[in-house]
């Protein structure tokens, strides 16, 4: 946790990246220098606030085409697939391997824009360590299994062009 701060950069670094890849480019216009329409909608976390929503995991932000949330594992979790979101993972705190693609065995339709499932067959097994990212696109099932130690990350999810 001590060194949270300058990896949120690297955060910041591939949540930017995504976004310029799931995004339909804008016309240029014009560019507005009215300050404090801009700040308005900055959002800034101490790190005692990062600290307390990683304690338990949470949603840091929400919005029509993202959201930013800290995640809190100390176990392997389901398999996951998101129809609508790109998943970026920033690993903080721990490591954890992580199984993407591959066939879903047992999935289970709960919630129809993320089912889940109880394990991957197949599919390309991963390391993740602090520092770590990946970034899985919407529609690819993904699974953290083997968790070691208290393993906490930055989820963004970037919501795909409709």
């Amino acid at each position: 946790m001590q060194n949270l701060i300058p990896k949120t950069g690297m955060l910041l670094l591939v949540f930017l990246s995504t976004m310029a890849m799931t995004q339909t480019p804008a016309p240029p216009t014009s560019v507005q220098t009215n300050a404090s329409a801009s700040s308005d909608s900055v959002k800034y976390y101490s790190k005692d606030d990062l600290a307390a929503s990683f304690a338990k995991g949470g949603t840091l932000v929400t919005e029509p085409n993202y959201r930013v949330m800290t995640a809190h594992r100390t176990e392997s979790g389901n398999v996951e697939i998101h129809r609508s979101y790109t998943d970026v993972f920033y690993i903080v705190q721990g490591s954890t391997n992580i199984v993407t693609g591959g066939k879903v065995i047992g999935e289970k339709a709960t919630n129809p824009e993320e089912p889940r499932g109880g394990s991957i067959e197949g599919g390309q097994t991963r390391r993740l360590s602090a520092g770590d990212a990946i970034v899985i696109p919407a529609g690819v099932p993904h699974w953290m299994k083997d968790v070691e130690g208290t393993l906490l990350y930055f989820v963004v999810k970037v919501k795909t062009a409709e």
